[in-house]
């Protein structure tokens, strides 16, 4: 049996450990949390603002906002550690992990504790706080306290703090009483003129792997690997050398980041740690004392090990999180190209399939898999050809244009620049809902006319009216930042409707494909009208703008022409029915 504490350190990253929570209002880091500590953007900003406001004289809040697990306890805890003479200025409120009086609620609690700050004592206050604070607590306060906190409701609507939107950051001004960070301005990646980048996660994962004397879960890998006997298959150690790997490492690190951008989840830091050990851990070891993990192994066969291990694991458990659940639709054996199915047509004819992979993958991922003559004799030939497709995955993925997502990278391009003011590509957005927005309900070969729906379904003329959406947007001077780490994860635009009507619609990933498809002759169907339904309200509103004044024109479908009437109101009064 190897006696060794490798699982137990592993175990450290775990939500459910002792190691996970932190305390905001005291430095209570323990070394390997300090060992992990990543200074993020919004650390330094948080830091900036504690500093200036600790040698004010009036009153302070520092609202500290954000979502369930987003790092807010664990940065302050830090700060409690590492600038304790500014810290020690201000009462720390985190109301997430603070305990309440058993008889009043949380609202009784931050009434009680804010009281400094109500209108009628926030001039003559002395009061320094820093309030850690989720979103939904702070809306939820205002609703039902907000009458004595007109100063401070009129801080948060003016700097939009419960909106989906990003005000403009601003410099510290020492007369305001109220400060902010908000850290849903802020993302587990950062845009760059070459794609998303993560410092937060590739860091994570290269502090995980070094080989530093503070890193106790290398020392105890150290131990384990001294003790292995190589004789059987170790799922655990293969996942963890894996990650050694740099280039690993950063596929891993994409596909989260893709899979962040594609559902728009709120991924903590927390949340990203215990997802690396359920990777290198699998949920059927994760329970297992040494002996019962030794004696596991020993006999494990071979498709049970290739289904344990990071290629094959990162894919096929959805169920295990939502992070799972995303990257397992990024599982490259969804997305087949001709050319990988040429390969898979030899894979299930040989009867040599090392020899395949060995041609195809790079020799490092052969040479990790011990004895992979051995396990492809003992799999099916469908667990063959999978583990191909995710190894040729890892081992070519900046190689072969194949592996791609081209629209992904589109997207991330466009909106980099979008977030940069470049007014190119602000156009190109534009042009592309515009676009949409006409072709929504029918392809239409007539400029600026869309097809509109009249009563039933018709089948033998269509239904057509002018329509120009009128883009509105504030011109602003390019910032042409390398590295963006402040920013909306969708495209915000407006649309004018009147002179004091605005039209606003948020473009996501996910809408933004769709948009794609349909600029290249896709139509979209009642699934695609129940999913964007406020997209589909917006195409409505601009449509129906000036209906009754607008012109019909209505086309006999099939005939070969591209508009046959137009129905018009005359200028005084009356219409005008015209064959063109």
């Amino acid at each position: 049996m190897i006696n060794s504490n490798f699982l137990i350190e592993l175990k450290k990253l775990r939500e459910s450990s002792k190691y996970a929570v932190a305390q905001g209002n005291s430095s209570n880091l323990d070394s390997f949390k300090e060992y992990l500590h990543i200074e993020r953007p919004v650390e330094q900003k948080l830091k900036d603002i504690i500093i200036n406001t600790s040698t004010c004289t009036n009153a302070q809040l520092l609202l500290v906002c954000g979502n369930v697990g987003d790092g807010k306890s664990h940065i302050l805890s830090y700060l409690n550690g590492i600038i304790p003479d500014k810290m020690q200025h201000f009462v720390i409120h985190n109301d997430a992990t603070e305990s309440h009086n058993p008889n009043e609620t949380s609202n009784d609690t931050l009434f009680r504790l804010l009281n400094g700050f109500k209108d009628d004592n926030i001039k003559t206050s002395k009061d320094k706080i820093i309030l850690a604070i989720n979103l939904g607590t702070l809306s939820k306060f205002l609703e039902e306290r907000g009458d004595e906190f007109n100063t401070l409701q009129e801080y948060v609507d003016k700097n939009k703090i419960l909106e989906n939107t990003l005000s403009e950051e601003k410099n510290f001004d020492r007369e305001q009483n109220i400060q902010h960070v908000n850290f849903t301005d802020y993302h587990l990646y950062s845009l760059s003129e070459d794609g998303a980048v993560s410092k937060t996660i590739s860091s994570l994962f290269e502090k995980l792997v070094s080989d530093s004397k503070d890193n106790s879960i290398y020392q105890a890998y150290i131990n384990y690997k001294e003790q292995y006997s190589g004789k059987y298959y170790c799922p655990i150690l293969y996942n963890y050398e894996f990650l050694f790997n740099s280039n690993n490492r950063n596929i891993i690190t994409q596909l989260i980041i893709k899979s962040v951008i594609k559902s728009k989840e709120i991924i903590s830091v927390r949340t990203l740690l215990n997802y690396i050990y359920d990777i290198i851990v699998p949920f059927e070891l994760a329970t297992l004392s040494n002996e019962e993990y030794t004696q596991k192994i020993e006999k494990i066969e071979p498709n049970a090990y290739l289904a344990l291990l990071v290629p094959n694991y990162l894919f096929e458990h959805a169920e295990l999180s939502k992070i799972f659940e995303k990257i397992s639709e990024l599982d490259p054996c969804n997305s087949r190209k001709e050319d990988v199915d040429s390969i898979l047509l030899k894979l299930a004819n040989t009867e040599k399939p090392t020899v395949l992979y060995e041609e195809h993958i790079d020799s490092t991922y052969i040479q990790s898999l011990k004895a992979l003559d051995t396990l492809l004799a003992n799999v099916s030939r469908e667990e063959t050809s999978k583990l191909f497709i995710r190894l040729n995955f890892f081992s070519n993925y900046t190689k072969v244009n194949y592996l791609q997502d081209t629209t992904y990278k589109e997207y991330i391009e466009w909106l980099y620049h979008y977030n940069n003011g470049n007014i190119s590509y602000i156009q190109k957005i534009y042009n592309l809902v515009i676009l949409a927005i006409k072709k929504w309900n029918g392809d239409t070969k007539s400029d600026n006319k869309v097809i509109i729906k009249i009563g039933r379904q018709q089948n033998k003329y269509r239904i057509f009216k002018e329509v120009t959406p009128l883009p509105y947007f504030k011109k602003k001077n390019a910032v042409n930042q390398q590295l963006i780490h402040r920013f909306k994860q969708e495209f915000s635009l407006e649309f004018d409707i009147t002179l004091v009507n605005r039209l606003k619609v948020d473009i996501d990933y996910s809408l933004f494909i769709l948009l794609k498809k349909i600029a290249n002759g896709y139509r979209p169907n009642k699934k695609d009208n129940n999913d964007y339904v406020y997209f589909v309200q917006t195409i409505n509103k601009i449509t129906n703008h000036k209906s009754a004044t607008s012109a019909l024109y209505i086309d006999e479908v099939n005939v070969g022409k591209s508009i046959d009437y137009k129905f018009s109101k005359q200028m005084f009064d009356g219409y005008t029915f015209e064959l063109i």
